[in-house]
């Protein structure tokens, strides 16, 4: 990953994004879904996509996903990180219904967080004020897909890109202090 490999030079912020901050009943896992996780699942380091055979309710909301990632986020980075793993797990991989409590709560149990306190905020609402905000925010740089990067303010890298393309933005940062203004060879336009 990343921030194994760069160590102290890149500093890592997560913040959440809605897919649909808002209830739409008409998401469901359709061809258009299919064609996407069958892409990403062809790319190794993209992890593992089942396509969604369970007979749970695909997600049709993303703000309890949201909420839960930031009450992960306040308990620590660590949390942060065990608990945004073991989300991607439980929706793309085990095709569970992350819009619903107790996926989240079994998310946090195994993520090793305080799950009452986690519990107690996310059903609280404490988090959905700063949900919006991060996804107001980003929406006004341009951000339309998960998962999406913005690197010294500057560059988006949307969609599920190689490494290399982080490699080369990064590496230019970190050489010449400035990201890139062109594309290197072979790698998609900044």
């Amino acid at each position: 990953m990343i921030k194994e490999e760069y160590g102290d030079k890149v500093v890592l912020e997560p913040r959440v994004f809605m897919l649909r901050p808002e209830p739409d009943p008409s998401a469901v896992f359709n061809d258009y879904r299919r064609q996407h996780w069958t892409n990403a699942n062809s790319h190794p380091e993209s992890g593992d996509f089942n396509l969604w055979e369970s007979g749970e309710e695909f997600p049709n909301c993303s703000m309890p996903s949201a909420q839960a990632g930031l009450a992960a986020r306040a308990q620590g980075p660590e949390a942060w990180d065990a608990f945004h793993w073991n989300l991607l797990t439980a929706m793309f991989t085990q095709n569970r219904n992350i819009s619903e409590m107790s996926v989240l709560c079994d998310v946090a149990g195994d993520s090793g967080l305080d799950a009452a306190l986690f519990r107690d905020e996310v059903a609280s609402g404490t988090h959905m004020q700063q949900a919006m905000k991060e996804y107001t925010e980003a929406v006004n740089r341009g951000v339309t897909g998960i998962p999406s990067v913005v690197v010294n303010d500057e560059v988006l890298l949307v969609g599920a890109v190689p490494r290399d393309h982080y490699k080369y933005v990064i590496d230019h940062v970190l050489e010449h202090g400035e990201v890139p203004r062109q594309a290197s060879p072979g790698l998609p336009q900044l």
